[in-house]
């Protein structure tokens, strides 16, 4: 019997704790392979896009990667093309993104990626109709899950209390918990007398002020995102300060002031204002100029990288898998969050059925199996990527001690390739490809790309943006 096969003859109840953005992936993912699917979440879940408590960054700003553009299209088939007659914008990663880094800007050219750029609340407004949509799902609103049910070893359902506070347990074959950084699984596991997963953390002290902004309509520049990071190297305010703005639903920008190393851009909009206008770009300030603030400056602090190592647990409840920000949250500035998720979610999709094809429908070890393909196959790229950028800033915290700077070749190394991005758009592109989740890491120190790098390694060890040392644009 093929996967198709287990696909049309679907499994029992699952349960997704949660039923933001991670949920509704969840959803989909195991709508093929499950009779029924129940998401629980705590909050009123708006039928149109608006904000809700359960997100409160959902003022700041996002974006779908190449790869989690991908990744969704693949649990919805059909997505970015209903996000943009709603009025998404879709963009060429390569071509219109101008993304000024320490050693200038990347090279931009033509490319077969696209991003697709909307609020929070329009992409989960429209995952979540989509996942509504599936016959075999049910969404239940204003529901906490309190604890889990466990037997002989297992998960077998979940305690929940409605708004009125009635409780009522709901018998599962699989539970998912995606319900973010507040996930409670460390402490229900140590309730079942489970280890809790160790935990790690790397803070670099980012922090966020985001406003929407409605442009003249004389504004047109020549990109449709602008990204200037911080230098960390140097001196003056362009090391710690940077900002982004690109293009969102309804003809609106968002811009994005970001610090990093505990500079943190005020909330006020005289300090937002101020901020950014003090590293010696004029994009942002030329917006704001010129543009209507429709929605004012609003911050975010919660940055902190963090893994829960549910892949190194060495026992563990049989029927109960983490995913999304409930397992690994990467700080925002590198748009993994979404991504990862869709990515995990759609491991899930591929693993459930062959593990069936396999083992029939006995689901006695797939938690372990799932968690530890999560971790090798989405989540250790990942925190590579995030944390090595972000231990490279001064006053970087590991688990909340303070760290030193530490200078490696490796660091050289990757300061060249970022200087060769800058002249070369294949380097460029298989880069997007890897921060985007689309291509893995292998390339970069491959023969080829290492003899580009070798051979021009003093000249690529020059190159720097102007400010990264005087202080100007």
């Amino acid at each position: 019997m093929d996967q198709r096969e287990y696909a049309r003859r679907p499994f029992g109840t699952a349960v997704v704790i949660g039923g933001s953005i991670g949920g509704s992936v969840a959803a989909a993912a195991l709508s093929n392979s499950f009779e029924r699917v129940i998401v629980l979440d705590r909050d009123e879940l708006p039928s149109e896009p608006r904000r809700r408590k359960g997100t409160p960054h959902g003022h700041q700003f996002h974006a779908l990667t190449i790869g989690g553009r991908v990744f969704i299209e693949e649990l919805f088939p059909g997505f970015s093309q209903q996000a943009v007659e709603l009025g998404a914008q879709l963009i060429d990663r390569t071509q219109d993104i101008a993304y000024l880094s320490k050693f200038g800007f990347l090279k931009r050219g033509p490319s077969e990626h696209r991003n697709l750029l909307a609020t929070r609340t329009f992409l989960e407004w429209r995952m979540r109709t989509r996942t509504r949509e599936l016959n075999n799902v049910e969404i239940i609103e204003r529901s906490t899950v309190t604890s889990l049910v466990a037997q002989n070893g297992a998960v077998v359902g979940v305690e929940m209390a409605d708004a009125e506070r009635n409780s009522r347990t709901i018998m599962a074959d699989l539970v998912i918990d995606t319900s973010g950084r507040s996930s409670l699984a460390p402490k229900w596991f140590e309730a079942m007398g489970y280890p809790a997963p160790a935990e790690t953390t790397i803070d670099a002290k980012w922090g966020y002020t985001s406003a929407y902004i409605k442009p003249d309509p004389s504004w047109n520049p020549d990109f449709d995102v602008l990204y200037v990071s911080p230098t960390v190297t140097g001196e003056g305010p362009q090391a710690t300060r940077g900002a982004a703005m690109w293009r969102q639903e309804g003809g609106v920008w968002v811009l994005t002031a970001q610090g990093c190393g505990g500079d943190l851009p005020p909330s006020d909009e005289a300090g937002y204002r101020d901020f950014l206008g003090s590293f010696g770009r004029r994009e942002f300030t030329d917006l704001l100029e010129t543009g209507q603030m429709i929605e004012p400056p609003v911050s975010w602090r919660t940055t902190t990288n963090r893994m829960r190592d549910f892949a190194g647990l060495a026992t563990r409840p049989e029927n109960f898998i983490v995913l999304g920000d409930a397992v690994a949250a990467f700080n925002p500035v590198y748009g993994q969050g979404m991504a990862s998720a869709a990515q995990g979610a759609l491991l899930l999709s591929s693993e459930l059925p062959a593990w069936f094809t396999k083992n029939g429908q006995d689901l006695r070890g797939f938690a372990a199996h799932f968690q530890q393909c999560l971790h090798d196959n989405v989540l250790q790229q990942c925190w590579v990527l995030s944390t090595g950028a972000d231990l490279q800033i001064p006053g970087v915290e590991l688990n909340g001690a303070p760290q030193q700077v530490q200078r490696t070749e490796r660091n050289d190394y990757m300061d060249r390739l970022m200087a060769l991005c800058t002249e070369d758009l294949e380097i460029m592109t298989k880069f997007a490809e890897t921060t985007g989740m689309l291509r893995g890491m292998d390339w970069i120190f491959a023969e080829e790309t290492r003899n580009k790098i070798t051979q021009n390694w003093d000249r690529l060890g020059k190159i720097k943006r102007l400010d990264a040392e005087m202080g100007v644009a």
